[in-house]
């Protein structure tokens, strides 16, 4: 027995090699076709039979073909079920099933294997085979063992489908001949491939609009010589190839009828221009759309048709009961009384509509009572004087006439007012002069609060008195209109008036100094019969005193802490109404101490380990002691005006003072920087003598001696470059010694200090040494 080792080349391989060169020729298109579909599936099920097992289905295992055998004789068929549903109303191109070969019982014989068609069955074994209905021919195939046997089965199931089957089962066998003969049996295996090429035909197109207007079974009128068509293309199989064909045609004659392929279809959707020329204005023409994929053609859409109507209407005519065209002064109606205005087509048969705007109303618009009819409209002016509306008719096309303009004149009808200076606690009087026709009453609003009545008089007025006794707002909106006793409104007046909160005037002397300064605040009344003021100074409770004779205050205020407040005072008089807000401030702040030194100041001087003293003064507040520290040293407390401090090290020092007060108020921090001038040591070296030759050299050590200036200094700090210091004691003759080693010529740079037991440090002495060749 011999088995397979060719490898398959794969389906997509098959598929092209079936494809290739294929052309369906499908009348009325001429683009090139969409690519076919292309499937691949293994069977729904299969079964081999056994004549040793007659009564068995067998679904595990090889599909054995022919004789074989073990112990025993045996003969199998094997088959094998497709589900073809996915091709019902598809057009099939191709389809041809692979039957891969694992093994031949001898391949001197030929292979023998045939392919039938059997008739749906129920149940199949060897006791129960399904009639054989149709042979199928291999493909030629010369290999002895091969995964490419294949048949092509296009025509059974093309009739398979006409039959309405949505199943087809074939039969691989060994010739009648040579079914018995063990040497003809062969291996297959079960996973069996069909591959097939097919089209499914496209969707009718829908979706379809002209214009702006969806098609509904409706005509439509277009403004357009040339209006644009769409639709919505539609198609089961994906990729490209796939348009639209369009007719157009006039309905009174449809043998004009021309057809088009859509020009560039993108994702499925038709947008072109009707035919130019087609189209005249008042003509009624459709169009109808049908999806092409190159190999089918799907049912032309239903018609859309339109009328086109690309002449404007003529103007309409405006007129007003009411409101007289170019009236003049007093006016007609009033602000707020409404009156109808009537719009007319003037002729223009296809007018739908009229839009409308103006000065003193809405904008809008109103449908005709029909076409080439009227409408009438009530329009209630919110403002008075000259005004007029301007009116468009609009077609069924949508298309807009020229404007017509009315011009009218609005009575006045919202009231006078009269309005008072109020004061606080003291009544004012508003006199309302009613306007309008046949008023009864008015109606004022404040600040947006309940509405309130007062009726109108015979004079036509009417009368209303307001007392403000609490501080408040100044400003106040007032709304005053009127009203018949039909319930006709008036225009609206729309104004605004004042209280004056009588605020006294405040002063405070002086306004800006130190905390534990005393103030005077002296305030002045604006108000008659102060008795009393009421006083606030930043976040304190307000506080009460009683008024001079005169109606001033005068009192003292000292800030105990530093800021800036305000000082609100209000004034209060004998019936109790107290005034608005008068308003000073209060500024206290808190300075910083004075430093002194004469011993370290801002230039150079002393020396790391030398005390100096510095002198502490408070010129702006009562201090009991000062806070200190100098650098990042902890704050120390002294009640003296003197410290004396030594600094540990050369260079720039901070020290930092606050004044305390009796009460535990701090002052502002003093920032005192000074320097410390240091007290390097002295150098010298055998090799390098003061104004002799240098006897260094590289590899030999060369000595230093060093004498520190620094007073203490138990020892001496050194290191070349940036190496890491070394440490020497000051021996008893007040003197260091160590020595440097250089590996090679050049100049290198020592850099000295001394140090005290105390951590006093002297400042560095640096110093270059060249250093010759051997």
């Amino acid at each position: 027995m011999r088995t397979s080792d060719r490898p398959w080349r794969g389906a997509g391989a098959l598929v092209a090699a079936l494809v290739a060169g294929l052309v369906v020729a499908v009348p009325g298109t001429a683009h090139a076709a969409q690519q076919p579909n292309w499937a691949m599936s293994n069977p729904a099920k299969w079964v081999t039979t056994d004549s040793r097992q007659p009564h068995q289905e067998i679904t595990t295992g090889d599909a054995k073909v022919g004789a074989w055998r073990d112990d025993k004789h045996h003969i199998g068929k094997s088959y094998f079920t497709f589900d073809i549903t996915r091709f019902k109303g598809a057009q099939l191109f191709t389809a041809n099933l692979r039957t891969p070969e694992k093994a031949a019982n001898d391949c001197a014989k030929p292979r023998a294997t045939r392919l039938w068609v059997v008739q749906p069955p129920k149940k199949i074994t060897w006791a129960h085979q399904p009639w054989e209905s149709s042979k199928i021919e291999p493909n030629p195939n010369q290999d002895c063992v091969s995964p490419a046997v294949t048949w092509n089965v296009a025509e059974p199931i093309r009739k398979a489908l006409e039959k309405g089957r949505t199943e087809i089962t074939f039969v691989l066998r060994i010739a009648e001949q040579f079914q018995g003969k063990v040497e003809y049996g062969r291996t297959y295996d079960p996973a069996a491939v069909l591959s097939t090429t097919f089209n499914t035909p496209p969707g009718t197109p829908t979706d379809l609009k002209i214009d702006i207007h969806n098609c509904d079974g409706t005509t439509r009128f277009v403004p357009s010589l040339t209006p644009r068509v769409k639709a919505t293309l539609h198609d089961a199989d994906p990729g490209s190839g796939l348009t639209g064909r369009l007719a157009f045609w006039p309905v009174d004659a449809p043998e004009q009828r021309v057809e088009v392929e859509a020009p560039f279809p993108g994702a499925g959707v038709v947008d072109t221009l009707f035919p130019e020329g087609m189209v005249k204005d008042g003509g009624t023409y459709a169009f109808a759309v049908r999806t092409e994929d190159g190999f089918a053609n799907s049912e032309w859409s239903a018609p859309c048709q339109f009328t086109a109507d690309v002449t404007a209407p003529s103007a309409p005519k405006i007129s007003s009961a009411t409101y007289q065209e170019n009236g003049g002064s007093p006016g007609d109606g009033g602000q707020g009384l409404p009156g109808e205005f009537t719009f007319d087509a003037n002729g223009a048969a296809d007018v739908v509509a009229f839009t409308y705007d103006g000065i003193g109303i809405p904008s809008g618009r109103v449908e005709a009572d029909a076409p080439g009819g009227k409408a009438t409209i009530t329009i209630t002016p919110n403002t008075d004087g000259p005004l007029y509306i301007q009116v468009q008719s609009i077609d069924h096309a949508g298309l807009r006439s020229a404007s017509s303009s009315y011009r009218y004149w609005v009575r006045t009808t919202a009231p006078r007012v009269q309005r008072p200076l109020l004061e606080l606690g003291k009544p004012g009087e508003f006199v309302l002069n009613a306007t309008q026709d046949g008023a009864t009453r008015f109606v004022y609003q404040i600040d947006g609060g309940s509405e309130q009545t007062v009726p109108v008089g015979e004079d036509h007025k009417g009368r209303f008195t307001l007392t403000y006794t609490q501080p408040g707002a100044e400003r106040h909106d007032l709304k005053v209109w009127t009203v018949t006793a039909a319930g006709a409104r008036s225009g609206i007046t729309t104004s605004s008036f004042t209280v004056d909160q009588v605020r006294p005037e405040v002063d405070t002397t002086p306004w800006s100094g130190v905390v534990g300064q005393k103030r005077t605040i002296t305030v002045t009344p604006a108000m008659d019969g102060v008795v009393s003021y009421v006083y606030k100074i930043g976040d304190d409770p307000e506080q009460q005193l009683p008024a001079a004779p005169d109606g001033t205050l005068t009192f003292e205020y000292t800030p105990t802490v530093k800021g800036s407040f305000d000082v609100l005072v209000a004034s209060v008089n004998e019936a109790g109404v107290r005034s608005g807000w008068g308003e000073s401030a209060i500024d206290a702040e808190t300075p910083a101490p004075v430093v002194t030194s004469n011993d370290y100041k801002n230039q150079p001087g002393g020396a790391p380990g030398q005390a100096g003293t510095f002198t502490f003064s408070s010129p702006w507040l009562p201090v009991v002691s000062y806070k200190y520290r100098f650098d990042d040293e902890p704050w120390q407390t002294t009640t003296g005006t003197q410290v004396q401090w030594a600094p540990k090290k050369p260079g720039y020092h901070y020290l930092y003072v606050r004044g305390v007060m009796d009460t535990g108020l701090e002052s502002d921090d003093q920032s005192y920087m000074f320097q410390v001038k240091p007290a390097p040591p002295a150098l010298a070296s055998p090799q390098f003598p003061d104004g002799g030759p240098v006897t260094a050299r590289p590899n030999v050590p060369i000595e230093f001696v060093v004498t520190p200036a620094l007073p203490g200094s138990h020892e001496v700090l050194w290191y070349v470059a940036f190496n890491t210091p070394q440490v020497v004691p000051v021996g008893a003759d007040g003197k260091a010694r160590f020595t440097v080693t250089m590996p090679s010529s050049g100049t290198f740079y020592l850099t000295v200090s001394s140090r005290t037991p105390d951590g006093v440090v002297s400042g560095n002495l640096e110093r270059s040494y060249p250093v010759p060749q051997q």
